[in-house]
């Protein structure tokens, strides 16, 4: 009897060992991490539904294959490295973690990257041999973000880099930097003697923000802080490029933090070069336009006397003119001045003189009349002054030319060797009419200004405002 209730007990044991193994085949089999249970020659003797799956085959046809033909020939002697020191460590506990890509088995799938990890297990009898397991996970997943956060990096149009406290490039994170800075390769680089080659000329500026950046290493972030304005310096900075105008990058250096403390930076670089461009054509059109309104100056204004030319006269005081054929006017007086006995200026102290003559001239008037009034050199010692005015005094263009008769009369002109020289002029004063073109009102100030000289020069002749036929008025006086 004792010996049936033996029987049935170690059946009912034997039961249950197979149930809990069974149990365990299961849990293996339904684990998503690919596992395999290896022989000394490195041949599957068990291996779950997720190895199957990974090299496409069934589990009857995964036994005793040979584990590491699932690889490449490079990565193949990488994995028997690994399964060697792990059978020649004397230590039970010894394992291996390594990273190890298991090769496509067909065309159309791609070899895929594991995270591997081997091992002893326990309770191996000798009889079965150097037994190791192995489990790998998939890292694909991981990848593929990896490389899609890298192809975001790649793709924006920023230069991103890992800079040590020594100013070398220990990681670049954007493609963009290669474009930037001209460079095939950067990893290993001096970024201060990268910019430094392409702008010699900001040596010293260059090297002194790099020392200070390495002085911030180490130290708390406010040190970086205080001292960020003075990296400001090289901001701007010009890298060599393809076509002839380079690159410009706007660089930025950003403190990486470890413990507290600065561990290294982040450098940042901007394509800056369009708006390097833009700036440079705003500066080529200001300094064009400084070119065209100096050559049109030329144009318009007398070198030696500083009044407005012929050519600038026929358009301004005609515009005057109309202006005041319409009203807008109360009064536009046209005076003409010739100084006098200026050939004998000439003859007697030489043109050098004569010029100079001309130049104070010129000064006089310039300062005797207002902005609104245009003053001409009108031709060698000639000069038309147009005197748009609203004032309703008949004499207010004479008051004008009287003044600046007065003030050329009492001028001394240094002509060498202590010598001082006088010189007058005649004044020839006429005002436009509803009928008058501009040659015509030029006319009748030159025939007042003859009047003035043929009455003994140094005087102001002009004609009444009120009369239909206008009659000469004599002004002025000899000095």
């Amino acid at each position: 009897m004792s010996n049936h209730n033996e029987l049935l007990a170690s059946h009912r044991v034997l039961s249950m060992l197979e149930s809990a193994c069974e149990y365990s085949e299961k849990i293996i089999d339904d684990i998503p991490s690919v596992f395999a249970v290896l022989n000394q020659d490195n041949r599957i003797i068990r291996a779950n539904k997720a190895f199957c799956d990974l090299v496409g085959c069934s589990m009857e046809d995964a036994l005793h294959l040979d584990f590491a033909s699932f690889f490449s020939t490079e990565n193949r002697a990488i994995l028997l490295h690994h399964f060697n020191y792990l059978r020649t460590s004397p230590d039970s506990d010894t394992h291996a973690r390594f990273k190890l890509e298991v090769a496509s088995v067909s065309a159309d799938q791609t070899a895929k990257p594991f995270f591997w990890r081997i091992f002893k297990p326990d309770h191996v009898s000798e009889a079965e041999g150097q037994v190791i397991s192995i489990i790998g996970d998939d890292l694909s997943g991981l990848y593929q973000s990896e490389l899609k956060l890298m192809s975001i990096f790649s793709s924006i149009p920023l230069g991103l880099m890992v800079m040590n406290r020594h100013g070398y490039i220990t990681e670049v994170l954007s493609e963009y930097c290669h474009v930037l800075l001209n460079k095939r390769t950067l990893n290993g680089e001096s970024l201060r003697e990268v910019l430094i080659t392409d702008n010699p000329d900001l040596q010293s500026e260059i090297s002194v923000a790099f020392d200070m950046l390495r002085d911030c290493t180490g130290q708390p972030v406010e040190q970086f802080t205080r001292n960020e304005a003075s990296f400001n310096t090289i901001s701007q900075l010009k890298i060599a490029g393809l076509n002839e105008y380079g690159n410009w990058i706007k660089t930025r250096f950003q403190p990486i933090i470890n413990e507290g403390l600065v561990d290294r930076y982040m450098v940042i670089m901007e394509d800056n070069t369009g708006s390097q461009l833009a700036l440079q054509q705003i500066e080529k059109a200001v300094l064009l336009g400084k070119q065209a309104q100096a050559l049109y100056e030329c144009a318009i204004r007398d070198p030696l006397s500083g009044l407005y030319t012929r050519l600038f006269m026929n358009d301004s005081i005609s515009r005057l003119i109309a202006s005041s054929k319409r009203g807008n006017l109360k009064e536009l007086a046209i005076v003409m001045f010739d100084i006098d006995n200026f050939k004998s200026v000439n003859d007697t102290y030489g043109h050098g003189v004569g010029d100079q003559v001309i130049k104070e001239f010129g000064n006089i008037i310039l300062k005797s009349t207002r902005d609104t009034d245009i003053a001409v050199r009108y031709g060698g010692e000639e000069f038309i002054l147009a005197l748009p005015s609203n004032d309703t005094h008949p004499q207010s263009g004479y008051i004008v030319a009287e003044r600046i008769r007065k003030k050329l009369e009492q001028t001394e002109i240094d002509v060498g060797g202590g010598k001082m020289l006088r010189v007058t002029t005649s004044c020839g004063l006429s005002f436009c009419t509803r009928n008058d073109t501009l040659d015509s009102v030029i006319v009748r100030a030159d025939k007042y200004l003859y009047a003035a000289k043929q009455s003994g020069k140094n005087k102001v002749c002009f004609e009444s405002t009120n009369a239909d036929a206008p009659t000469p008025i004599e002004g002025g006086a000899h000095a």
